[in-house]
């Protein structure tokens, strides 16, 4: 069955598609709703432009700007990262790739062949990283990169660097690069839209009514009246929760994308298990486990969810899952061996 791996990706996508229009029409009509508060009067002037610039406003540059670098991915990656690309229409031109380029280029074709990919991907490298790794970026089958760092193609054989090649296509064929940058973005959708103005009363206004409350709640305690001292004190509780929500939603937002990110790491190590074969795979991730790893500076917690491999402790506790975006190797080459997602 064609990218039989793509289904658990495809309600992602639509709930997230959907997110984002909410969030543009809740952006639309809350510009709408302070322009019409700006003629009625002062203090609904102010709330307008509290509507305007705190709700309205973000919201609308939130959606243009994720639509942006969602289109945008792989232009915006071969940029930032200085990747050399391979053109694979001059793969035969004389002295323009070596024969390390020119064997990439063609395997990635054969492989992209192979799993059925409407389009090759551009493949490239990144010459300037020694750290053996690899990922992908696009925001369609059709329109995706494959990178592979020159520390993958110097550290591993040509068959190990087929089968992590192979991984990487794993990931586009199944929309994991779609589902990706949808869930990244929507991280920074619930931080700035739903809590930002939130965020913004509570703190810069209600800071004061909690205090007053807290200093009535004792007064009331001290007087015996435990009655109102209760209500001022839960008033108290509300105002912390509130100041709370966003840093634990966010705490949740992010442990759903980590687990998503776990989870297809899985999915795509069954596509290159397909592609090539289960111990190639398992030979390739065996290295990489072995090699050191410092990952560069710069984006990284960007990065992290598309490299086929990030840092780890060698202890892995049972919380490994609150903090790592990819499974241990030793658990990944485990399923690979039973051949859970094979099947």
């Amino acid at each position: 069955m064609k990218f039989r791996n793509a289904k658990g990706n495809l309600a992602v996508i639509v709930i997230m598609t959907l997110f984002c229009l909410t969030v543009f029409s809740y952006g639309v009509y809350a510009s709408y709703f302070g322009l019409l508060l700006f003629q009625q009067g002062a203090l609904n002037f102010i709330i307008g432009l509290f509507f305007l610039g705190c709700i309205g406003v973000p919201s609308i540059y939130w959606v243009v700007t994720t639509a942006y670098r969602y289109f945008a991915a792989v232009p915006t990656c071969i940029n930032q990262r200085k990747i050399r690309i391979i053109n694979l229409l001059l793969i035969h031109e004389k002295d323009l790739y070596s024969e390390t380029e020119i064997w990439l280029g063609k395997a990635v074709k054969e492989l992209a062949q192979a799993e059925g990919l409407p389009k090759t991907p551009l493949v490239g490298i990144e010459w300037s990283d020694d750290n053996p790794n690899a990922y992908a970026v696009g925001a369609t089958r059709s329109h995706a990169l494959v990178v592979a760092t020159s520390g993958l193609i110097k550290q591993l054989n040509q068959k190990q660097v087929a089968a992590v090649m192979a991984h990487e296509l794993g990931h586009i064929a199944n929309l994991d690069t779609m589902a990706k940058t949808l869930l990244s973005a929507a991280l920074d959708g619930v931080m700035l839209i739903l809590f930002k103005p939130m965020q913004l009363i509570v703190w810069y206004f209600g800071r004061f009514a909690a205090l007053l409350m807290l200093v009535a709640g004792l007064i009331y305690g001290i007087m015996g009246n435990w009655q109102h001292a209760t209500a001022f004190f839960i008033g108290v509780l509300v105002w912390m929760i509130l100041m709370m929500l966003p840093t634990i939603t966010k705490f949740l937002v992010t442990l759903l994308t980590f687990w998503h990110s776990r989870w297809r790491e899985y999915h795509a190590d069954a596509v290159a298990a397909r592609l090539t074969s289960v111990d190639d795979m398992a030979s390739a991730l065996t290295v990489l486990d072995r090699l050191p790893f410092q990952p560069p500076k710069q984006n990284q917690e960007q990065m992290a969810t598309l490299w086929i491999r990030v840092a780890m402790n060698e202890e892995i506790t049972i919380f490994h899952w609150l903090k790592h975006t990819h499974p241990p190797i030793y658990k990944r080459i485990e399923v690979l061996r039973r051949g859970i997602y094979l099947k």
